[in-house]
Order: C-alpha cells, then sequence, then structure tokens
C-alpha cells in the first residue's frame, strides 16, 4: 500500500508540471472581432485625401546628365492640393446621384503620406487616432482614399524621355538638358517645365476597413517657358502658378477615375 502511494506523489507534480507548460505553448487566444454596428448608408461617402504640401522637383540638367535632383516647396495656402482634391472628389460623387452626401477629410500627419501599402493592416485600413474614428463614425458606406503613388514616367506622356527615377505624388520635371525640340515660340533648345500627377484612388467598404477598387492616375502638362526664363523656369513661375497648374491636372482627370471606382 505504501509504494503506490509514494509513485502517486511522485507523479501528481510531474502532471502538474507537464499541464503548466502546456499552457504556456499554447498560443494566446484571438481577440475577438469587434462587430460593426455603425448605421451605414449607401448613399453616404467618405473622402480623404492625403496628398499633403510638399511636391517633388525632378530636376535634370547637362552638369547632371541624367541624375535626379529632389526638391520641396510648400503650397499656399496650407492644404490647398488637398481641398483641390476634395472638392473634385465631392462634384464627381455628387454628379452621380443627386442624393449623394460626401463627408470630406484630409490630415497634416506627415507619417501618411508616403507609401498608400503602410496604411492597411492585415488587408485592412488602418488611420491613427481621431481621423479614423471620425471616418467610420460618419455612417458612409465607403471611403475614397487619395495618396500619392509611385509610377514610371513613361506613363504621363507629356513628359521628357530619359527620366531615371520614378513620379509621386504632384510634382514638376525641370529639363534643361541638350535638346532638339521645339519651344513654344517655336526656337529651338528651350527647358521643358512639366507639372505632372501622380496618385492612387482607393474605395475603401468601411464596413469592414477592406478595399475593393483602385486606381492610378499618372498625368502630365507643359508649362509654356519664356526665352528670358530658360535659365530658371522653376524661380519664373510663382507658387500660386504652381499650385494652379497641379489643380487643373487633378480636375482634369480625376472624375474619370472615380466614375468607374463607384459604378455599381
Amino acid at each position: 500500500m505504501i509504494k503506490p502511494l509514494l509513485f502517486a506523489l511522485v507523479l501528481a507534480p510531474t502532471l502538474v508540471l507537464g499541464q503548466s507548460l502546456k499552457n504556456k505553448l499554447l498560443p494566446p487566444a484571438p481577440t475577438p472581432a469587434v462587430e460593426d454596428k455603425t448605421p451605414r448608408d449607401p448613399n453616404k461617402f467618405a473622402a480623404l485625401s492625403i496628398l499633403g504640401d510638399s511636391v517633388q522637383l525632378i530636376s535634370l540638367s547637362p552638369a547632371r546628365g541624367d541624375t535626379v535632383q529632389s526638391g520641396e516647396w510648400t503650397s499656399g495656402p496650407t492644404g490647398g492640393l488637398d481641398n483641390a482634391v476634395l472638392q473634385t472628389l465631392n462634384e464627381a460623387v455628387k454628379a452621380g446621384s443627386d442624393k449623394r452626401e460626401v463627408k470630406l477629410y484630409t490630415s497634416s500627419t506627415r507619417s501618411l503620406f508616403g507609401d498608400p501599402a503602410n496604411l492597411f493592416v492585415d488587408g485592412k485600413l488602418s488611420l491613427p487616432g481621431k481621423l479614423g474614428e471620425a471616418i467610420r463614425q460618419s455612417g458612409a458606406a465607403q471611403l475614397l482614399l487619395v495618396t500619392r503613388s509611385r509610377q514610371e514616367p513613361g506613363l504621363a506622356a507629356a513628359l521628357p524621355a530619359r527620366i531615371l527615377t520614378t513620379l509621386e505624388g504632384p510634382g514638376f520635371v525641370l529639363d534643361q538638358r541638350p535638346s532638339a525640340q521645339i519651344g513654344f515660340d517655336g526656337q529651338p533648345g528651350l527647358p521643358v517645365f512639366a507639372p505632372y500627377v501622380s496618385i492612387r484612388v482607393a474605395l475603401i467598404d468601411l464596413g469592414d476597413l477592406k478595399l475593393r477598387r483602385e486606381q492610378s492616375i499618372a498625368v502630365a502638362s507643359r508649362l509654356p517657358v519664356e526665352r528670358d526664363a530658360a535659365a530658371n523656369p522653376w524661380a519664373a513661375t510663382m507658387p500660386e502658378q504652381r499650385v494652379k497648374a497641379l489643380e487643373a491636372l487633378i480636375e482634369a482627370e480625376l472624375p474619370r477615375a472615380v466614375k468607374g471606382l463607384i459604378a455599381p
């Protein structure tokens, strides 16, 4: 009778220890998904533009060959480009139906201006703090999200050839390399000064925060360069002129992308 009892006493701690190790090795229980109970109206849209105020200047000169020099400038007033995007989105969405409503949002958080992929976690849109909360609680069924997009210069037909960097967001190309092209005044050798817009428009379902559709836009135009401004066309234009040139591209191209995204 004594031996079985001793054996049981020895075995009991082993079983307890084994159970304890097993519990420690088990993965933690998954966090239960929070059900979205916000009432959503299919005629309500949210629109978020996070292009920011900085634009890229792609400067190409004989001294640097094809090497890119990037610069930044701040548009005025602050948020001018995002405001242009939002107003264009608002008009484009409402053009499809007079029953539609659009709530407009932007952000000055610089961390949001980079790679759009960073805004998604496990396939779902993840916006910081009060911005994400406000959009989720807006009652909108879908979100139109406009971000910068990295694309090849060849996609924008108006840009000069041999640009060895990608486009990103709104920006300008200043090409002062030797060229046989004819300028607006009929004289050869004038630089090319070209505004461009490289952006991404995504349609997000606010019920589950997943991407439904997306479309990228890469478009450019050329600004006239006067002979007396050929040495530095960038400095010869006012910031307001640059903003208007970019706004014109946004207003011309964005409605077509929105129409395709929100079509049934």
